[in-house]
């Protein structure tokens, strides 16, 4: 995955000049992409993740987030056993790209506690202080990295929903966290990434007390249905409005942004253009109040990631899994949707 940075780099460097390539004619924008942050879930399709990632940096990737599931690292006390994090300390700052850190009790429906802290409760002492050393195991590994934000959590709304009576325990935890990283840990922003509809839905009142000791409100926002029918375009600058509210002044970081394009979500890829267009347009508006998104994915996933993913979320929908396939804004081979266009003209038209 991290291999052959000079690749990368050789790749980017070469199609930079394409950026503005068979541009269509948009709206003037408002501001420069100096002025925010732009990320991509990159996605490694057939192509390999070289070249996903190249094309990344092409169409003008500013940060990526690293997400790391607790359970999976710490396998005994104080015992971790992970590479990503020192791996991504040798690649991202070679090539000027920041990071998003995502540390995981909690995987949207799933809980991701190390096996030897099952047994205790959120805001248990001995839970606190294992997650907070595995922050700072995890911080020691990327000294040369920029680190934009910390997520404690990634949709832990999932996991809410069915479990309401644990979320003051979390708030104790997250509490406890944030006040670690900020005194050990500076000027790094920490928040928990929770979806638009979960934060803005009927516990919003308590993600707002989890949200209190954060500096930025992290969301997940993909406009479906509760069938995971596609919502318009046309609904994203209410939606925006709406996240800002539910913010209270603290910075909305969208840390996932995507819009499938399969039919069988009621989408298309014109459809799937035409959110771009939407999200660039309502970007340039509220650009102070929204600095980061983060669109998901690059390529679409392969038919075996969709069946693993659907079974690890426990969802059967058939419209689940066209959402999961076709979020890509970018074909799994690599060839590039009218959304992928639609990115890197919008970024070229904004560009410094």
């Amino acid at each position: 995955m991290f291999r052959h940075i000079h690749r990368i780099l050789v790749t980017s460097l070469a199609a930079i000049s394409c950026l503005g390539c068979n541009s269509q004619s948009v709206d003037p924008p408002v501001g420069t992409m100096a002025d925010r942050k732009l990320g991509f879930g990159v996605t490694e399709g057939s192509i390999g993740y070289e070249l996903a990632f190249a094309s990344a940096k092409n169409a003008g990737i500013q940060f990526i987030e690293l997400p790391q599931q607790w359970d999976e690292v710490e396998t005994a006390p104080a015992k971790y056993e992970s590479e990503f994090a020192a791996m991504a300390n040798e690649v991202y700052p070679a090539i000027d790209t920041a990071i998003v850190l995502s540390l995981n009790p909690i995987d949207t429906n799933t809980l991701r506690i190390p096996e030897h802290l099952q047994d205790t409760r959120w805001d248990s002492p001995e839970r606190i202080d294992a997650f907070c050393k595995w922050v700072d195991w995890t911080l020691a590994q990327l000294p040369e990295a920029t680190i934009q934000a910390i997520a404690v959590g990634n949709e832990v709304d999932g996991l809410f929903a069915d479990h309401p009576d644990e979320l003051a325990g979390y708030t104790t935890f997250f509490n406890a966290v944030a006040d670690h990283i900020r005194t050990h840990h500076p000027n790094i922003p920490i928040g928990v990434k929770i979806t638009f509809a979960g934060r803005t839905g009927t516990l919003a009142s308590e993600y707002a007390k989890l949200e209190t000791s954060a500096d930025v409100c992290m969301l997940t926002y993909y406009p479906l249905d509760e069938t995971f029918q596609v919502r318009p375009p046309s609904s994203i600058e209410a939606d925006f409005a709406t996240m800002m509210e539910a913010a209270a002044g603290k910075p909305v970081h969208l840390l996932e942004a995507g819009y499938p394009s399969g039919s069988a979500c009621g989408s298309s890829l014109a459809q799937q253009a035409a959110f771009v267009d939407a999200m660039f347009a309502a970007w340039d508006k509220h650009v102070e109040a929204v600095p980061v998104i983060n669109f998901v994915w690059t390529c679409d996933l392969s038919e075996s990631e969709v069946n693993a993913m659907t079974k690890y979320y426990g969802v059967e929908l058939p419209a689940f899994a066209e959402y999961l396939g076709t979020l890509g804004l970018q074909t799994n081979d690599g060839k590039n949707k009218p959304a992928w266009n639609r990115v890197r003209e919008n970024v070229a038209n904004r560009a410094d």
